[in-house]
């Protein structure tokens, strides 16, 4: 996409990718708003349902005790979490739930190590693999899992590398990415984005695929707001909302804190949680456009709806959004050439046989 951008424009981007560089390594954004140490927090209680769940309990019936028991809303009902990973844990324990999530990050590296093959060097093929495996490190935590953004993230993961590299391979694509929109509600974006790319690209057994999936999901989520609705009582806490209005600071702090990036000084983990959107935008075509809807529509949601608290919507962008630093490099290179009055060459969209 850089490389087709006007003269003019080129260097207004170049500008205001230099002014948002230096507002990282100086900014000073409002902390995150963590659980205080030995506190009760989400994972735990993600935990505690399981718990309940393989004692034999009814899992909506678990989940609303303990919501109250430990100050949670249940007001409205997708305070509640759907059921599916925590009656999966129930069965299988989070150990045999972790197996599942190693399995979808080798998966991930996978499919993103080969998904330009023949249209990217293999050095930058390797390094989205090692992209994808540096911010899919999380998945060594059994703890981690119990937040299903990570899970649901996993699921995006393969399939929007699958969408990328094997558009007509899309039969694999459509079960991950349901399990991972059964698992969390945040994965309905990249459904809707999958589902309108088929269509446009006028893939009628694929559109027809995604159009059951969202009526099963639709259904399921129907069932679920019922169940709440039925262990609800009047006294029950109401969520505070979703409309916090962070800013593309909570953006980058919901990746920073999700992610390994958590690790550097502040400065420098707000630039390097920045920099894989520039790469995304190295991208053209159908495909890039594709991509780049993507990242920008999870960073919209992200910005615009989470809380200082509900930090880790960041997962659900991992560890996709970390294949974009391969791509620097060709992003920068395009930009430059564009300063310059060229346009270079666009990487290839996907064979669509």
């Amino acid at each position: 996409m850089l490389n087709r951008l006007p003269r003019p424009l080129a260097m207004l981007f170049a500008l205001l990718l230099v002014a948002l560089s230096a507002w990282c390594l100086t900014a000073t954004p409002p902390p995150i708003k963590t659980a205080k140490k030995g506190g009760y927090t989400d994972g735990r209680l993600y935990h505690d349902i399981s718990s309940e769940v393989a004692k034999g309990r009814p899992y909506h019936l678990a989940a609303a005790e303990l919501h109250r028991a430990h100050h949670y809303p249940l007001k409205p009902f997708i305070t509640m979490r759907p059921p599916t990973e925590m009656v999966i844990t129930a069965h299988i324990g989070w150990k045999g739930f972790q197996k599942i999530c190693i399995v979808l990050l080798v998966a991930s590296i996978f499919t993103w190590a080969i998904a330009y093959e023949n249209r990217l060097n293999w050095l930058e093929r390797i390094a989205m693999g090692a992209g994808v495996a540096a911010a899919g490190s999380s998945v060594s935590s059994d703890w981690l899992m119990a937040l299903q953004e990570y899970p649901a993230g996993l699921c995006i993961t393969v399939a929007m590398a699958g969408v990328i590299a094997w558009p007509r391979q899309w039969w694999y694509t459509v079960p991950v990415l349901g399990f991972g929109l059964f698992i969390r509600e945040l994965a309905l974006p990249m459904v809707l984005l999958c589902t309108t790319y088929a269509i446009w690209n006028k893939r009628w057994a694929e559109s027809a695929a995604w159009g059951v999936l969202l009526a099963a999901w639709v259904g399921f989520m129907a069932w679920h707001a019922s169940e709440v609705t039925a262990v609800v009582r009047p006294d029950d806490l109401v969520s505070v909302g979703w409309k916090a209005m962070q800013g593309f600071s909570g953006f980058l702090k919901a990746i920073i804190f999700t992610s390994p990036l958590q690790r550097l000084p502040l400065g420098w983990a707000l630039l390097g949680a920045m920099l894989p959107m520039v790469g995304w935008l190295a991208l053209s075509g159908r495909d890039g456009l594709f991509a780049i809807t993507a990242v920008g529509g999870y960073a919209l949601m992200i910005a615009l709806f989470s809380r200082a608290d509900t930090f880790y919507w960041g997962a659900i962008m991992l560890p996709w959004y970390f294949a974009g630093y391969a791509l620097i490099p060709r992003a920068l290179t395009q930009l430059y050439g564009a300063m310059r009055g060229e346009q270079l060459a666009a990487i290839p969209p996907a064979p669509m046989t």
